[in-house]
């Protein structure tokens, strides 16, 4: 199964969910409702069930409770409305420095770097809660390029790089299989289920804490049902969050592994967290249990409830069959005969060759650029110097460190030009709220400044922009479900592609028809160069970030089918791809195979 299955899987999963939800949603009111008839029978005898359901007081029973359910969702989605960084405030979750001095803090930020370049995408923010010594991570985001991940200090201490290295890439598997969004969805769902055992804990604590006075025993007694219900909702909140989780933490074990090739590292993180414990004191820890690297908090009745497999299954897991890692092996290659799969099939992928790719990128850039790109200055002014290309920096750039930063990333060559902008934006993106605005000004100057003769150098605006724009609070549109919907922008993208790859118009359209037939209509040309401006293409790229994860992999195969028309691949054109999947949310990884 490949990135863009796994994107349709999750849609399907957070439509089950919504169903899961109604059907809590009603046996919850049901039962309040069922409750108070029988109070009323108790004090009054009088209307039958039927009766009383339709009269006032049932209507307006069955109204307050659908009130507080749903009210319940709407306030934990409104306060997660932000995604990952709104988790992690409501955690408490210290942020790690750009530039940490603390070695473990090093580590970490070393390994989240390493992986993120090997899969293709932003490094997500990490940040680190400092009060819980359990052994546990978990990633939050509403998209692979704005995800944070959590880390608690007892994994920071108690694990070493192998072992952190497999916690993190379990974790980067469920941002590259769809899970984050499903997951704060859940989270939502069940906030609403919870809060009338929350109702009736208030009302519990509020008459025992006002004596002997007329009428409480009543109101006590109220909120001793609402809690019982609540805690009925609790169960059944627990049974969806496992039906729908523990599958996907299989997945998540056999893809770190597969990963890393280290089945040593994920092993020994778990043996350590059944010596040293994973629960966490938060009091979100029941909320998280589904998001976790491993259990938040001690249960019962475990098989029906755990959101993750034992400790003892997913170490034999990861024994000498390797059952898990096969399952996914064999799932890949349920494929036809002689099929060759597209670009699209090494989206959302991570292996050795890729990773040990990474780390020899990272190796090759200088210590010093290193150190800038982990400070507010040195990330900014790499970042415009990539933006710039070979063009002739303006004055606040020619001068001292900045200018010597300039040269030295030019110096580095095409193939260094997405890693140090993924690097560059880790760090600014944890600059002032304030600042940010100045920076996405000063891209726009510099892409106005340049021209249009470098698309790469645009799309890695692109990247930025998107990166360092605040997360609009409204709701998104409606997905894309058809291609023809979406026929001017694959025009416009596949023209600059086209003329990026070929100067010489009838060859560069050729390669367009070739590239475009089937996505688009009959009759659609390649369009000139001038047709074809930075705002066009940003308006063109939003668009068909829209479109449904199934829909984007013929995108990116006939995008591939674009690049290798001469039949070579140079860098800059496997950059140009791979900056282009980053603008669709789909991270490839940076060793671009062509069969």
């Amino acid at each position: 199964m490949d990135f863009f299955d796994h994107q349709a899987q999750a849609r399907r999963r957070s439509a089950l969910l919504v169903f899961y939800f109604l059907c809590a949603l009603g046996a919850v009111a049901a039962a309040v409702d069922l409750c108070a008839w029988l109070v009323s029978r108790w004090l009054f005898p009088g209307p039958s069930l039927g009766q009383w359901l339709t009269s006032n007081i049932g209507l307006a029973v069955t109204a307050t409770t659908l009130a507080v359910l749903v009210g319940g969702s709407l306030r934990k989605a409104w306060q997660l409305r932000e995604g990952g960084p709104a988790l992690a405030r409501l955690l408490h979750a210290h942020e790690l420095p750009a530039n940490p001095r603390d070695p473990a803090q090093r580590r970490l930020l070393n390994v989240v770097e390493e992986i993120s370049i090997a899969a293709g995408t932003l490094p997500p923010r990490i940040f680190v809660l400092p009060d819980e010594g359990g052994i546990n991570a978990l990633v939050a985001g509403l998209t692979p390029s704005t995800t944070v991940l959590v880390v608690t200090r007892g994994a920071l201490e108690r694990l070493d790089r192998d072992e952190l290295q497999g916690v993190v890439a379990h974790e980067f598997s469920h941002i590259l299989n769809a899970d984050m969004r499903l997951n704060l969805r859940l989270l939502a769902a069940l906030a609403g289920v919870l809060a009338i055992g929350k109702v009736g804990e208030f009302m519990l604590h509020g008459a025992a804490g006002e004596g002997r006075r007329r009428g409480l025993p009543l109101f006590a007694l109220g909120g001793l049902v609402l809690m019982v219900i609540g805690y009925a909702g609790l169960f059944f909140g627990r049974l969806i969050k496992a039906a729908i989780a523990r599958q996907r933490e299989r997945l998540a074990d056999a893809s770190a592994v597969q990963f890393t090739r280290q089945p040593a590292g994920l092993a020994g993180a778990l043996i350590k967290i059944r010596d040293h414990g994973s629960h966490l004191r938060s009091l979100h820890a029941e909320d998280l249990s589904h998001m976790a690297f491993a259990d938040t908090l001690a249960i019962r009745w475990r098989r029906l409830l755990a959101s993750h497999p034992s400790l003892d299954q997913r170490l034999l897991a990861l024994g000498p069959d390797w059952p898990a890692r096969a399952r996914v092996r064999g799932r890949r290659q349920q494929r036809p005969a002689g099929h060759r799969p597209g670009a699209s099939h090494q989206v959302g992928q991570l292996d050795r060759a890729n990773l040990g790719y990474a780390r020899s990128l990272l190796a090759s850039i200088p210590e010093d650029l290193r150190r800038a790109l982990h400070t507010q200055e040195g990330a900014e002014c790499v970042l415009y110097a990539l933006v710039l290309g070979p063009v002739e920096p303006p004055p606040a750039l020619r001068a001292g460190r900045r200018r010597a930063l300039v040269e030295q990333v030019r110096a580095q060559g095409t193939r260094l030009r997405l890693p140090l902008l993924d690097l560059a934006v880790a760090t600014l993106r944890q600059a002032p709220e304030r600042r940010r605005p100045v920076i996405i000004a000063q891209l726009q100057a510099i892409t106005r400044h340049r021209g249009g003769d470098d698309l790469l150098c645009r799309a890695l605006a692109a990247i930025a922009r998107q990166a360092l724009t605040p997360a609009p609070r409204a709701l998104p549109g409606m997905e894309i479900r058809r291609l023809s919907a979406v026929a001017n922008e694959i025009q416009v993208v596949f023209s600059l592609l086209a003329w990026a790859g070929d100067s010489v118009r009838t060859t560069a359209l050729d390669a367009f028809l070739r590239a475009t037939h089937g996505l688009l209509p009959p009759g659609r040309l390649l369009l000139p160069p001038n047709n074809c401006s930075p705002a066009r293409l940003r308006t063109a790229v939003d668009r068909l970030n829209r479109l449904t994860p199934l829909l984007k992999a013929p995108l990116i195969d006939a995008a591939a089918d674009l690049v290798l028309a001469d039949g070579r691949v140079q860098v800059a054109e496997a950059e140009l791809l791979r900056a282009l999947c980053a603008l669709l949310d789909c991270p490839m990884p940076p060793l671009f195979r062509t069969r």
